[in-house]
């Protein structure tokens, strides 16, 4: 036996020789690179990116800006077969504006129709914690099939009208 690997043998119960570190080393580099794999297949689909368009916009809740709030664009076409949609998402600012993320930060949305939700959960104080509260906008906001709010998303840069909220 080589003298290299030999040196590198540690004799006794559970010991781990040369050969098993080699082999250990293997499976945490095969490990690793699974899961870089994984993270890519989820970030861009099967290798192809979809192509993106900055949206922005603005949400106001009884005429303050809704910081905090949170927005999402429900695609309105179903996907195509073996497709996954991505979904658009957005965090109000303190200044009532948000800007959609799809793959990465405030990226923009894919071109297309959508159904806008908005929800907004303040924090409220539980003990010495806290925890996020009941919806302040009204329901009819907070689901795809019931809201108002109906967008195209273009290929070119979008600039949204306001959504002004009330509790009525």
């Amino acid at each position: 036996m080589n003298k290299a690997i030999e040196s590198m043998k540690v004799s006794g119960s559970g010991a781990v020789t040369g050969r098993g570190r080699r082999a250990a080393a293997w499976v945490g580099w095969m490990a690793a690179l699974a899961v870089v794999a994984a993270f890519a297949g989820c970030s861009e689909g099967s290798g192809s990116k979809v192509p993106v368009f900055p949206v922005k916009g603005s949400v106001k809740f009884e005429g303050e800006p809704a910081a905090g709030a949170f927005v999402v664009f429900h695609p309105t076409a179903p996907a195509k077969s073996g497709e996954e949609t991505p979904r658009s998402t957005a965090q109000v600012q303190p200044d009532g504006t948000f800007e959609l993320t799809t793959l990465s930060q405030a990226d923009g949305a894919p071109a297309g129709d959508y159904a806008v939700t908005i929800r907004w959960t303040k924090l409220i104080k539980q003990g010495n914690d806290t925890a996020a509260g009941p919806n302040v906008i009204p329901p009819i906001y907070d689901k795809p099939e019931t809201t108002p709010w109906k967008v195209t998303v273009k290929d070119a840069p979008n600039q949204l009208d306001p959504y002004t909220i009330t509790k009525k």
